[in-house]
């Protein structure tokens, strides 16, 4: 009977023990994969007037006006598949933090022993039963659970500094397909006139009023145009499809902009040192790599007590074959001969040195990137005033040549290339207002800023 209360007792004990949580099995298939993206606009609305970023802004979407650069921005963080499976490593860091702060659990051993022979006369059913526990695991577990914490916090920074990427890139996205949408606009205007012209040129041609190199020209210039316009469709249609994918959009969907969204002719910018002021105080990336660093120091500081023996104590209670009880206490210690954590406490301390030196290393490369942009965006505010002070004279020109061609007084190759010479200029304007913003946008991302503001004193957004 006795023999039977203790194997009741513990198997009171284990089943007092175990955890209640349960196994809920979640299939992957079309259907529950389509769930993960059915938010309407009207929960977009409120997730984009909720959100919390620590450069990102709440916004109110209103579609019907078409999407501005930073309601993509906002709509990208919203909706992106891939930043889904970024933000589960945030679970995964808080399930870490709520490990560390477990202690391990105590043991406990049960034996039984029953006479099975020999000279049994008077003998009892024995059994033995021991509870220990390691008491040394409380010398790390502040560590553990501070190396946690600060892993945690390096995760969410992460999270953050990868949503703000993403972020940006359709920011970029929004940005470069208004400059293709207006440079397809500025070449099907010229393609119309120069296939207005050219067919005036053919039929003046057939009834012999102009000469074949008049008619040659007209049609070179067109078909010029032509090659130029096909690449343009080309750039805008990869654009779009790249901006779909920022914003979590199936491939052909299609998406108005807004038509005032206005590209800049120049960008003043603070100055390299103000810019670089309180720079890893304020990326998001060099802040996770300061608390992933804080959390190596941790699990250096916990490989070096873990070289320490561990100790386990423990009670007893057993009764032998001739029913005699004995309650005691009992202490176990590791022996640290050989295998003293050398090994754990040499990998620790390396992998510190690998943080410290990548952390050493972002920083500098994100000031080299500030000192390139800047001087970028320097080169660019120059090209773009010389292109704007060119595209009058070169319209004026061609407005010239067009009167004086008229009177028969220039060679038509002269109108032509004149003409394409205009159209280049405004082409090319575009493309350097898109590299300005493009480049604009590189160092919001290299100072940890967004909208920067020409003057530092006066605060970002």
């Amino acid at each position: 009977m006795e023999n039977k209360a203790s194997i009741g007792l513990l198997a009171g004990l284990i089943g007092l023990l175990m955890g209640c949580s349960s196994y809920h099995p979640k299939a992957i298939n079309d259907a529950t994969v389509q769930q993960q993206d059915t938010a309407t606009a009207e929960q977009l609305n409120i997730q984009a007037a909720q959100i919390k970023h620590p450069y990102l802004k709440a916004v109110f979407f209103n579609i019907k006006d078409g999407l501005s650069p930073d309601e993509a921005a906002i709509l990208a963080v919203l909706r992106n598949p891939e930043l889904r499976a970024v933000r589960d490593r945030h679970g995964v860091a808080n399930a870490q933090l709520l490990q560390a702060g477990l202690l391990p659990n105590p043991r406990l051993f049960y034996n039984f022993a029953a006479p099975s022979g020999g000279l049994d006369g008077g003998k009892v059913n024995g059994y033995g039963l021991a509870l220990e526990w390691e008491i040394t695991s409380l010398i790390t577990q502040s560590n553990k659970i501070a190396g946690a914490t600060s892993e945690q916090q390096a995760v969410d920074l992460q999270i953050a500094w990868q949503e703000w990427q993403i972020a940006q890139a359709a920011n970029t996205a929004v940005y470069r397909l208004v400059v293709y949408e207006k440079q397809e606009a500025l070449l099907e205007e010229i393609d119309q006139r120069l296939e207005e012209n050219r067919v005036r040129l053919q039929q003046a041609a057939d009834l012999g009023l102009v000469t074949e190199l008049d008619r040659v020209a007209a049609s070179t210039a067109k078909n010029a145009v032509d090659v130029r316009l096909q690449a343009v469709m080309q750039q805008k249609n990869q654009q779009q499809q790249r901006l779909n994918r920022a914003l979590g959009l199936k491939p052909y969907d299609k998406i108005n902009l807004q038509q005032t969204i206005e590209l800049s002719d120049s960008s003043s910018m603070p100055t390299y040192d103000e810019l670089i002021r309180s720079l890893s105080n304020r990326r998001l990336d060099l802040l996770a790599l300061q608390q992933g660093y804080q959390n190596q120091e941790e699990q250096l500081h916990i490989a070096v007590l873990q070289q320490f023996p561990k100790i386990s104590i423990g009670f007893t209670q057993s009764k032998n074959n001739s029913n005699y009880y004995t309650v005691g206490a009992g202490i176990a210690v590791s022996l640290p001969i050989f295998d003293q954590n050398q090994g754990a406490i040499a990998l620790a301390s390396a992998t510190r040195q690998q943080l410290f030196d990548e952390y050493n290393n972002r920083v500098f490369q994100a000031k080299a990137d500030i000192a390139e942009f800047l001087v970028t965006i320097s080169a660019l505010n120059k090209q773009v005033e010389a292109v704007n002070h060119a595209i009058p004279d070169l319209e004026t020109l061609v407005n010239t040549y067009k009167a004086a061609i008229e009177h028969r007084q220039i060679d038509v190759l002269n109108y032509y290339t004149s003409w394409n010479n205009w159209t280049d200029k405004r082409v090319e304007l575009l493309t350097l207002q898109l590299q300005l913003v493009e480049a604009r946008i590189a160092l919001e991302i290299a100072t940890g800023m967004f909208h920067l503001p020409a003057d530092l004193s006066k605060g970002t957004r």
